[in-house]
């Protein structure tokens, strides 16, 4: 198995910064980045930094993929029925629900492999608890939503087949199965 890396062993606000400037770098100048952890007190090696900024960029492109892939299936639904508001917010919250899970997934595996302070532990998990319960309550109120507004445009419809109905257009059985056209596709 793998020694881990030096670099785990930073305080999480060392890391943290070290993650924004090799993202901020793109990923590069790992010399300085060296330098810089020691000024600050920290004695890793310039490979170790290496090591470490590879394994992070591997996770940032991964991510930043499923963004892209994110964003592409949005404007597909968008497009395929930019009148289907419906489809669009559904498949974003799906989206969304899928990537707490991953976060919360990561947060589990940090815990276990002690890579975490238990309390910012505990603060993130609240966090994406609590985004969770949201979306939820979204989603169940998109789709009540979205069903007030099917039954209101299947009374809408028979009433107008109604009105047509009492202007002698159309038979009592051409209103029933107007009635029953309508009440399916809900």
């Amino acid at each position: 198995m793998a020694r881990r890396s030096s670099v785990y062993d930073l305080p999480q606000e060392v890391r943290d910064e070290l993650n924004a400037r090799l993202v901020q770098r793109g990923f590069g100048g790992y010399s300085e980045l060296r330098d810089w952890l020691t000024e600050q007190g920290y004695q890793i090696s310039r490979s170790a930094v290496h090591r470490y900024g590879v394994e992070l960029e591997t996770e940032y492109e991964a991510a930043m993929g499923d963004v892209r892939r994110a964003t592409e299936l949005a404007r597909a639904y968008a497009q395929a029925d930019p009148d289907d508001g419906a489809a669009l917010t559904g498949s974003i919250a799906r989206m969304a629900q899928e990537s707490l899970l991953r976060i919360l997934l990561s947060l589990r595996k940090a815990e276990a492999s002690g890579d975490s302070d238990p309390a910012k532990m505990a603060q993130h998990m609240t966090q994406v608890s609590r985004a969770l319960a949201d979306l939820g309550r979204v989603t169940i109120q998109h789709s009540k939503h979205a069903a007030d507004v099917r039954r209101q445009l299947a009374a809408e419809a028979a009433d107008r087949a109604e009105v047509a109905a009492s202007r002698g257009g159309v038979s009592p059985e051409g209103i029933a199965a107007l009635r029953a056209a309508i009440m399916e596709g809900l």
